[in-house]
């Protein structure tokens, strides 16, 4: 099933297997834990001690409080990425089987910040000046087959990209970066969403 805060795309299997924590929580605990996770990201402040201190207190132990961070931010992340409303965020996330409370909770605090967040990823944006170069390459992780089953080790390829470019002064900067087949899959969704806007003007 695909989602739009998903890039149109399947969630990811670990997000599938790690949300059923979200159930868990009371939703006035989630509004908070969501609220102290966009803070963190737009203010630069370190709210994960009082992340950890409330969600202890609901049994928590440290790799369950991890996990459930990481389920927030993603479902924060990919809203903001992908301009999602709050009304479709709250059906999606019934979707996925979590409490009616908790989701409408999650996403009354991104509507919240979704200006401020837009502001903060729009500051992340790798910006490339003019292209002087660029070279790729098709990788795998080397693993025994004795470890990991081949078809495993199959999926692990990924992109090796590096690019030269010039600034605004003119000046040639270097830069290397890493792409896994999920994400070239969620870039050209975007790119076909963007098209499929574009096309309308």
């Amino acid at each position: 099933m695909r989602f739009l805060f998903c890039g149109d795309s399947n969630c990811p299997e670990w997000f599938l297997a790690e949300s059923a924590l979200l159930t868990k929580i009371a939703s006035v605990k989630v509004k908070l834990v969501t609220q102290y996770i966009i803070q963190s990201l737009v203010d630069g402040e370190d709210l994960s001690s009082k992340i950890f201190k409330m969600l202890e207190g609901s049994g928590f132990n440290q790799q369950e409080i991890n996990s459930t961070i990481s389920c927030i931010t993603f479902i924060i992340e990919n809203s903001s990425k992908y301009d999602i409303s709050d009304t479709v965020l709250t059906k999606e996330l019934i979707d996925l089987g979590l409490p009616k409370e908790n989701c409408e909770q999650i996403s009354k605090t991104f509507k919240q910040f979704k200006e401020r967040l837009a502001e903060y990823y729009k500051s992340l944006v790798f910006k490339v000046g003019k292209m002087q170069e660029m070279h790729y390459g098709v990788s795998k992780f080397i693993v025994s087959d004795n470890i990991v089953p081949q078809r495993q080790i199959n999926k692990n390829r990924f992109v090796d990209v590096n690019i030269k470019y010039k600034d605004e002064k003119a000046q040639v900067h270097a830069a290397q970066f890493i792409i896994f087949p999920d994400q070239i899959e969620a870039m050209l969704n975007s790119f076909k969403k963007a098209q499929k806007i574009m096309s309308q003007y």
